[in-house]
């Protein structure tokens, strides 16, 4: 689950150096966080494709193990 953690702590960077860009431009209250969170969104879509990509592998490859085994399951299940 690395890249999970990866991508989750390179997004939350992105949000707090998003809010304190925000914060030293003036922005203040629910303004700053929607500017922060629309703004670390646009960056990591660009910046963390790489990580993003890597994480989505490792989640579809747990998903993917799971549907094998409901599979497995019922295939036993019509057998009987």
């Amino acid at each position: 689950m690395k890249p999970v953690f990866v991508y989750t702590l390179a997004r939350l960077g992105l949000l707090g150096l998003s809010l304190g860009l925000g914060y030293l431009a003036g922005l203040r209250g629910a303004i700053l966080l929607i500017a922060a969170f629309l703004g670390s969104g646009a960056v990591a879509l660009v910046v963390l494709d790489k990580q993003r990509g890597s994480m989505g592998e490792k989640v579809a490859g747990l998903f993917g193990k799971i549907n094998a085994r409901i599979d497995e399951s019922t295939r036993k299940e019509d057998l009987d």
